[in-house]
């Protein structure tokens, strides 16, 4: 509603209004859902899961540029907007009918109802799980760096190696989110191979995607060469993709069932929160010791996420670690 009403602004106040809203509201209410329901279907192969939910982010980056440019150029600005936000009321109404909570047990069964849970249980349940706290800070090295990422990259690529906005806009996104899409589904797929035999081991795999970022991530920044520069980026976007791929599946290993959705929430709070502050951090360096050393400097950010996900694993994991409820998916 937000999107289609975002078509017929006729302020600037409506525009903020209504993609507030959208992003506020929309997201928010969306993902910590979806990801939950996913991870009730799915056990064993949890991370594949929300691997394969993650793509339609790396496609609509890509495809919604064209397709919305496209519109725009022929109907207007509003097209766009007026187009996703009815296909979204319309795909919102077929998840109405068809989506399903699974079954949580014969109980629930006989009484045809899911029991209710106190908000003082679940507050409790999520802050009271230390490894919940410390993902709260590997997620916000994701976001910070990401969104630094899409804050400030076409903006190097233009100013250091002088292409024009629509090559620097295309270059920073196609080559990046292209090694997203397969650092997705790759790391989606590993770990969950990797925890059959390790419970750890979509943490594991988290912190090495981290980890595995730094260089790229510093190549990106430092290079003077334009080659090197977008193999830093695509780089980054391959280990990129594993963190993706891992982050949410690992926060389920540590929590119940029934709590899941509300630790993402407040997982995802926190880690929105430090991505703020990306594109203001980067601008502050930018204006004293220049862009290039800004973007490299996020690598530090990597590292951090790293020794984040490694002190989780050493210090919290193993007693917060929560078995399986069955062994289907």
């Amino acid at each position: 509603l937000a999107t289609l009403f975002t078509g017929f602004s006729t302020r600037m106040a409506h525009l903020i209004l209504f993609r507030g809203a959208s992003l506020g509201l929309g997201e928010a209410f969306y993902l910590p859902s979806a990801s939950a329901l996913i991870g009730q279907y799915h056990e064993k192969t949890r991370a594949f899961a929300l691997s394969i939910h993650q793509t339609a982010l790396y496609c609509g980056m890509i495809g919604s540029g064209a397709v919305a440019g496209y519109l725009g150029g022929q109907y207007g600005w509003r097209c766009p907007f007026i187009v996703f936000g009815g296909i979204g009321l319309a795909w919102a109404l077929l998840m109405f009918f068809r989506l399903r909570d699974p079954v949580v047990s014969l109980q629930d069964i006989q009484k045809k109802e899911v029991p209710r849970i106190p908000l003082r249980e679940v507050i409790s349940a999520v802050f009271q799980r230390k490894s919940v706290l410390m993902l709260c800070l590997v997620f916000g090295c994701l976001v910070f760096v990401n969104v630094g990422y899409i804050t400030w990259m076409p903006t190097l690529l233009h100013e250091k190696f002088h292409l024009t906005l629509a090559q620097a806009g295309f270059s920073s996104m196609f080559y990046h989110v292209v090694c997203a899409f397969l650092g997705v589904m790759a790391g989606g797929k590993i770990s969950d191979v990797v925890a059959q035999k390790w419970p750890a081991g979509r943490l594991v795999v988290e912190g090495l995607g981290f980890l595995f970022c730094v260089p790229f991530i510093y190549l990106m920044g430092v290079s003077e060469n334009l080659n090197l520069c977008l193999f830093g980026l695509a780089g980054f976007g391959l280990f990129r993709g594993i963190c993706d791929s891992t982050f949410f599946a690992a926060l389920f290993d540590v929590i119940e069932q029934k709590y899941r959705s509300s630790s993402m929430g407040v997982v995802v709070s926190c880690g929105l929160f430090v991505g703020s502050m990306a594109p203001v951090v980067l601008g502050w360096i930018k204006t004293i010791m220049g862009l290039s050393t800004g973007i490299a400097l996020m690598s530090v950010v990597s590292l951090l996420g790293a020794v984040f996900s490694g002190l989780t694993l050493l210090m919290f994991f193993k007693k917060d670690y929560v078995l399986p409820a069955n062994n289907n998916g």
